[in-house]
């Protein structure tokens, strides 16, 4: 997947602490779509989703109260 000037698609998860499990289920929801993009997510968010969904490649950063 690529965006319109033809790169890779890069995509940020980011959730609210009382998000995290929605955000996963999107994830669920979407994993087709998401192991065509380069994904990024903050460390608990990308936590979560790469249990759930391990062959998924997520760059995980810091936390959020952690500059993430």
């Amino acid at each position: 997947m690529s965006n319109s000037s033809g790169k890779p698609l890069k995509l940020a998860l980011v959730a609210h602490d009382a998000k995290k499990d929605l955000m996963v289920e999107w994830a669920r929801s979407h994993a087709d779509t998401l192991r065509q993009a380069q994904l990024f997510a903050t460390g608990t968010t990308g936590g979560r989703i790469s249990d759930a969904l391990p062959d998924l490649q997520v760059t995980a950063l810091n936390s959020g109260p952690f500059g993430g």
